[in-house]
């Protein structure tokens, strides 16, 4: 496949003809690294199984970033045939990964190559397009993380600015919940379940979870809304004869900017007389003023008004410079067993990247704005 001239549905059915689950994005960054080296328009940089394509003016100026990653979840029993071989019908591609999110990376790419194949460059400074791995997954190792550490360690230079590309049906998202995790746990008393004990963990629980029903945070943000706390798993007892010694649920707290993570634990403690332990808390929520320049040129060029995020993203490693989530596909669609994008908006997603773009280097006077 020559890269430069396909269409942008054809580069994306041959990623996504690969079943790039977490950790195993090997293949698809090997050919995609040497399909964009043999084009000679980018420089082409790899770590790991992460890459950065680049387009760069050779002069002092600023660095703009764009991110997708090369991953997707595990398909589910529900999917008719084979999910890594997509179908184009009805105006759009089936498959793993459509939207979430190769059909980010693949417009974002594309509008990178078209703008050089153009012979346009910026005007100072460089863009860039880093295809990221390992982000649908909860470990230790995240491509965007691993970049990031990088550009603490003065290895890269930190961004000015980025796009991350996440299907949010080209809207340009400014802000964006977190995630936090906790872990609540009861202890009762085990034996057997035909004698009387007075402590049954899992009736702990039951008025724990009540408790929780009532805890509530009043602070609004005008894009993403309220704090949003919810149970999601329940682990307790091993045999159906026997009482549990102990017995936890996991919440899934979807966090604003306003209401730090230390406010949410304390309101927590102080409402449920149970251990409470923080599993995770990488995923801060964040926001970019609405006049930084990226978040402007992404207005204009989408057309359309800011929005939020209710779910976590690799924004969250970038939290310190101006960034907008944005791309084509619909996030509702993301993990679902029909997932599929509209080709009509892979290909707008395509030439919005490129206005975006373009735009944020017109005017370099414009580039002191971002806060």
């Amino acid at each position: 496949m020559n890269i430069l001239d396909c269409e942008a549905k054809e580069l994306l059915k041959k990623l996504v003809s690969f079943p790039s689950l977490s950790t195993h994005e090997q293949d698809l960054a090997d050919w995609l690294e040497k399909a964009v080296r043999d084009t000679d328009l980018l420089e082409v940089h790899r770590y790991g199984d992460n890459l950065l394509f680049s387009c760069d003016s050779l002069q002092p100026g600023p660095w703009l970033l764009l991110n997708s990653h090369s991953d997707v979840v595990p398909p589910s029993d529900q999917h008719h045939g084979d999910p890594f071989n997509p179908q184009e019908k009805d105006g759009c591609i089936w498959g793993r990964g459509t939207t979430d999110a190769k059909g980010s990376g693949t417009a974002m790419l594309k509008a990178l190559l078209n703008l050089a194949n153009s012979g346009w460059k910026p005007n100072c400074g460089k863009v860039s397009f880093a295809l990221t791995i390992c982000e649908e997954t909860s470990g230790e190792y995240n491509g965007m993380a691993y970049l990031r550490s990088l550009i603490d360690d003065n290895r890269l230079t930190k961004p000015d600015a980025a796009l991350i590309g996440e299907p949010t049906s080209l809207s340009p998202c400014i802000a964006q919940k977190g995630l936090l995790v906790v872990r609540l746990t009861v202890r009762g008393e085990s034996g057997h379940a035909a004698r009387v004990y007075g402590n049954n963990a899992i009736y702990g629980m039951a008025d724990i979870l009540k408790k929780l029903e009532s805890i509530h945070f009043k602070t609004e943000n005008p894009f993403i809304g309220k704090v949003k706390i919810t149970p999601t798993r329940v682990e307790g007892g091993t045999v159906n004869n026997a009482m549990p010694e102990q017995v936890r649920v996991i919440l899934d707290i979807r966090t604003i900017p306003e209401v730090p993570n230390t406010q949410i634990i304390q309101s927590l403690e102080e409402a449920l007389p149970c251990s409470i332990d923080v599993v995770s808390d990488r995923f801060v929520s964040t926001q970019t003023d609405s006049y930084a320049w990226i978040a402007r040129c992404a207005r204009t060029a989408s057309g359309k008004e800011y929005v939020g995020s209710p779910t976590a993203s690799d924004w969250v490693f970038l939290s310190d410079i101006p960034v907008v989530k944005i791309g084509p596909g619909h996030s509702e669609l993301s993990h679902k067993h029909n997932e599929h994008i509209e080709i009509a908006q892979l290909n707008a997603g395509v030439r919005l990247y490129m206005d975006i773009i373009t735009s944020y280097f017109s005017d370099p006077s414009k580039l002191g704005l971002n806060p």
